[in-house]
């Protein structure tokens, strides 16, 4: 039986919140979608998690396409954990699946859809819309800082979001990323939406 692919990092980059570092790794973690863990309990079950945590400072992590996202309760501990933390993904870090058929042939919800509709659409369609908008526009541009987001629901146009890991704990995100992702929907989708962090 063939060991699985171990990754080596390529590039370590700071990111927005100083308490975080966004690790680039040689190959495809996660083939589409992401993992969050905000505490050891998420991390149960997921032996890189787990070890990621074992460290007992360890408050967000997150991972995406190619990069690990790893944000500390303190950034002053950097320097004695950025060793210890590259050995860990070099070490214990394994692909988390692989694109399949159906992933590679998928198509977007916006493809065949009328934004001039949107007011009419239900909540729970809304939410789907503004989901598979912040795919191709806002999260890729989290993903460069290292962190990502969560679309919560959608309640008489007010976005509920969650941040994931470097957004999760950076205060530029509850204010000017917030501010630029409410800007982007309003112009983009429906001047009428507001977004909140929950």
């Amino acid at each position: 039986m063939a060991q699985p692919r171990k990754y080596t990092v390529v590039a370590t980059e700071p990111t927005p919140n100083p308490a975080a570092l966004k690790f680039n790794v040689n190959g495809v973690i996660i083939a589409s979608g992401s993992k969050a863990y905000n505490d050891e309990f998420e991390a149960e079950g997921d032996p890189f998690a787990e070890a990621m945590f074992s460290y007992g400072i360890v408050d967000f992590l997150y991972i995406q396409d190619r990069f690990v996202s790893v944000t500390l309760t303190s950034g002053d501990e950097w320097d004695l954990l950025i060793d210890p933390i590259i050995k860990t993904i070099e070490e214990e870090l394994i692909p988390y699946d692989s694109p399949g058929e159906d992933e590679e042939n998928k198509t977007s919800i916006l493809d065949d859809l009328d934004l001039k509709e949107f007011p009419n659409f239900s909540d729970e369609m809304k939410a789907e819309v503004i989901d598979a908008y912040m795919d191709e526009t806002v999260r890729p541009a989290l993903a460069r800082d290292g962190g990502g987001l969560i679309v919560e629901e959608v309640s008489n146009d007010v976005v509920h979001i969650k941040y994931q890991g470097a957004c999760g704990s950076c205060s530029k995100s509850q204010s000017g990323t917030l501010v630029a992702i409410q800007g982007i929907l309003q112009k983009n989708i429906s001047p009428e939406l507001q977004v909140i962090v929950t």
